[in-house]
């Protein structure tokens, strides 16, 4: 997709899949730490406006601690990467930094996410962000294939990493 999409994405990579097949639905982050810093999440969907990949995505909690940090090739080749698309005009969705005062979040604590954004490579300006759930059937669902974004099928990705 190119910059003119109608979408924004949530990145990631194969390791929740399986899990996000079986609940149907992407939920917003509760009770760990959230993708851009060790802080505790505040119940943030992340999306991105950014059409390739957002670095910020690598930083990941449901990675494991020796994967993160990896080049987006490395990620690729170790884990796969993914995408969920939802339209840029879903109602659901805030922009930054909007969505992190709807959700509570201090500002020194939106700083330190901007930082660490920053530090991987991420323009927070791309990150967008839902408090509640979306569907997987409400979304695009794609994976890298090495050299671009290709439709795929979330239910057979999913059974293959189970």
């Amino acid at each position: 997709m190119d910059a003119d999409s109608p979408f924004v994405w949530h990145y990631t990579v194969g390791t929740p899949l399986a899990a996000i097949a079986r609940s149907g639905r992407l939920v917003p982050g509760a009770g760990g730490t959230c993708e851009h810093t060790a802080e505790v999440c505040h119940g943030i969907l992340w999306f991105s406006r950014n059409q390739q990949w957002d670095p910020s995505a690598s930083k990941d909690d449901k990675l494991r601690a020796d994967a993160r940090g990896l080049t987006r090739a490395a990620l690729h080749a170790r884990f796969g990467l993914y995408r969920f698309g939802l339209r840029a005009d879903d109602r659901r969705l805030l922009p930054w930094p909007t969505v992190t005062r709807v959700a509570d979040i201090d500002v020194p604590d939106a700083m330190t996410m901007v930082a660490s954004g920053l530090r991987c490579g991420a323009a927070p300006t791309d990150w967008i962000g839902s408090l509640t759930d979306v569907p997987v059937d409400e979304l695009v669902f794609e994976a890298w294939n090495g050299r671009g974004w290709i439709a795929a099928d979330l239910h057979e990705l999913a059974a293959q990493l189970a």
